[in-house]
């Protein structure tokens, strides 16, 4: 299958690297020009539980990508996907298939407004990858993938794509319901995400804290009451033992979120999709959410130091 990836950060360059590993046909898109670059001269570094290991693979920036593609997957940051989709237009035809694995709340809906639902797939993914610098990425364990297709009408193709991922490593079913694991993972990200951006470490230190219990059923509680009005019903007692279950460090404890990279480096992170949704829903809805619109302000606030650090200074 040949596979576009737009958005090479990460999990995009996993993702990545696992289809290329399986045989298939893959060029990584990203408009960071060094990264991009090293890509291009140095082949993907990656390193994981085997060691480190160069690969060479495909990568452009937007622009200077061309062909066209059987799929296309998006994992660019949420507040990205309309700018990167329109200068990824010439890769996609009628029988490309789109599909989403990012994370966050309405990114659908911005794909909604390029492709036909025939075209477009939903999914989640527990994957966590960490970018260590241009072209290099560390994989972090394993994961889980689910998608479905938007209309549920081809569904040899999604069978197709399905094997194909499974063929890459990334043990992926077919969902009736993605939008109850893409809720769940919102869940989830609400919780470690902004939490170990604002305590400025891993995911396992974020487990240590003594009174962690209250402060993750809180944020999590007010989720499932803002799904519950979207309709969809989510688990609260799995969400919650996903949740300690990354604080463990054989699993995701040592990771340190990507909303804390951003930050840190100056960069926008994705809490209007995460804990800020939460709050402009719950607000929609008439349902109070002190903590997701508490933590929303606290990373804005980080975020505004941290981009305007020289005018500070």
């Amino acid at each position: 299958m040949e596979i576009a990836i737009a958005g090479a950060g990460a999990m995009g360059c996993r993702f990545g690297f696992m289809f290329h590993e399986a045989g298939n046909q893959v060029l990584l898109i990203d408009n960071w020009k060094e990264h991009v670059e090293t890509i291009q001269h140095k082949g993907l570094v990656v390193v994981d539980e085997k060691g480190s290991r160069q690969l060479n693979i495909a990568a452009s920036l937007p622009a200077e990508s061309h062909g066209l593609f059987d799929l296309l997957i998006i994992f660019t940051k949420s507040m990205q996907s309309e700018e990167m989709i329109k200068s990824c237009r010439h890769l996609v035809n009628e029988d490309t298939y789109v599909l989403t694995l990012q994370n966050g709340i309405g990114n659908l809906e911005t794909l909604q407004q390029f492709f036909a639902n025939s075209q477009l797939l939903s999914g989640v993914t527990t994957f966590a990858t960490e970018l260590l610098g241009p072209g290099e990425i560390q994989a972090l364990g394993s994961g889980d993938t689910r998608i479905m297709q938007v209309n549920a009408k081809e569904i040899s193709t999604l069978n197709h794509i399905v094997d194909i991922m499974n063929q890459s490593g990334m043990h992926t079913k077919i969902s009736q319901d993605v939008y109850k694991s893409i809720w769940e993972k919102v869940a989830f990200n609400c919780v470690l995400n902004p939490l170990c951006t604002l305590m400025n470490h891993s995911v396992a230190t974020v487990g240590k804290y003594e009174k962690i219990q209250d402060v993750m059923k809180g944020i999590v509680d007010e989720v499932i009451l803002v799904a519950q009005a979207e309709g969809i019903y989510i688990n609260r007692k799995s969400i919650l033992s996903m949740i300690e279950g990354a604080f463990s460090p054989s699993l995701s404890g040592r990771h340190l979120p990507s909303m804390l990279q951003d930050v840190m480096n100056g960069r926008a992170s994705e809490i209007d999709y995460l804990n800020g949704a939460i709050m402009r829903k719950g607000e929609k809805h008439g349902i109070a959410v002190p903590y997701n619109e508490l933590i929303t302000h606290l990373i804005k606030m980080l975020e505004s130091v941290k981009i305007n650090q020289e005018l500070i200074e």
